[in-house]
């Protein structure tokens, strides 16, 4: 039987269609730790990704992972340095200066903890805590918040007795030196029903767990106080970059960097306008602290910025010069009214 009327299809499909791609001469593997219809994962990521695959003409060839498929919350970093993925985003790897971040009220938003993060590593002061990686970019999420339901928070005293959910052991440390009574069990799902069912009382999150976990429906009050910001990163293996042709690892360098992190950060900032906006729908009350109140927070929460200090002093770090150092930078860098 002759093969013509096939060769035909197939030459009509790529008339139509366009020729198909050639293989590509290199694959990666991206890992991270979000659900796929998390705002991050279903749009900036992929879209980044098709923006370095084009560069490369295709010859790159990057699949994504998520919801710690490849690589778990805490192995990202370290997975991407030992070769298990090629490129991953998730949490910084242990730092001094970025532990001085995540303090209490340090940033105000994700791009300004980004901006912070970012003249951090460009001073060179997470040289040696980036062992095998390339860093793409580093940059925070936006801050949390202090959300609770029957009763408004506008002051530390305001906490006494509410049972917050706090998701680890130092965040339940500073809701303990804040004044609550915090309580652990819940995964982040979890908290939905923990609220309706009078398990909790409130919980600390940034804005965008009204939309992700649909919090605002059983939340009444949302206090800004800008309480914390992980410091996250997207990272590339040393080794897989050195291993790619010069061309290909410019172009992927081309889409790193300042510019790119401060676009990242600014789609943690929209999706935060977007879950303060359910919140005001909702009919929750927005509190906001002035300069004399927000100074109580400071107060309240001093022995644990202290606490935390000295555990990072028994580490090795000098805490006080390099919190000092953190904060000056914070207050150059900050987009927003000072508080």
């Amino acid at each position: 039987m002759s093969h013509r009327p096939a060769r035909l299809c197939a030459l009509a499909a790529c008339l139509l269609f366009g020729a198909p791609l050639a293989a590509a001469e290199h694959e990666w593997r991206l890992a991270h730790y979000l659900p796929e219809n998390h705002f991050f994962a279903a749009d900036w990521l992929p879209a980044w990704v098709a923006r370095v695959e084009d560069a490369t003409g295709g010859r790159l060839q990057i699949t994504i992972h998520s919801n710690n498929e490849l690589l778990r919350l805490g192995d990202i970093a370290p997975g991407v340095a030992a070769g298990h993925a090629e490129i991953g985003f998730g949490p910084a790897p242990d730092s001094a200066a970025l532990s001085v971040l995540g303090l209490p009220f340090m940033v105000d938003s994700a791009h300004h903890g980004t901006a912070v993060a970012m003249r951090l590593l460009a001073d060179g002061d997470l040289d040696d805590d980036m062992a095998g990686l390339e860093v793409a970019f580093l940059q925070t999420n936006a801050p949390s918040l202090v959300h609770t339901r029957g009763r408004a928070v506008h002051a530390p005293a305001d906490l006494e007795g509410m049972r917050m959910r706090g998701a680890t052991a130092g965040i339940r440390a500073l809701l303990e030196t804040l004044g609550s009574e915090p309580v652990e069990g819940f995964l982040a799902p979890q908290v939905y029903d923990a609220l309706r069912d009078g398990h909790v009382d409130g919980t600390v999150f940034p804005y965008e767990a009204m939309d992700v976990f649909r919090l605002a429906e059983q939340l009444d009050h949302h206090t800004e106080v800008f309480l914390f910001v992980a410091a996250l990163g997207l990272f590339i293996s040393a080794d897989a970059l050195a291993a790619l042709p010069p061309d290909l690892r410019e172009a992927v360098r081309a889409h790193t960097g300042a510019e790119v992190a401060s676009d990242a950060a600014a789609a943690w900032d929209e999706e935060e306008r977007r879950g303060r906006d359910i919140a005001v729908a909702a009919g929750n009350e927005i509190i906001a602290p002035d300069r004399d109140q927000y100074a109580l927070w400071r107060e309240a929460a001093a022995p644990y910025v202290a606490e935390r200090l000295e555990r990072l002093a028994a580490s090795g770090a000098g805490t006080d010069a390099l919190h000092a150092r953190v904060l000056d930078i914070a207050a150059t860098l900050r987009d927003s009214a000072q508080r």
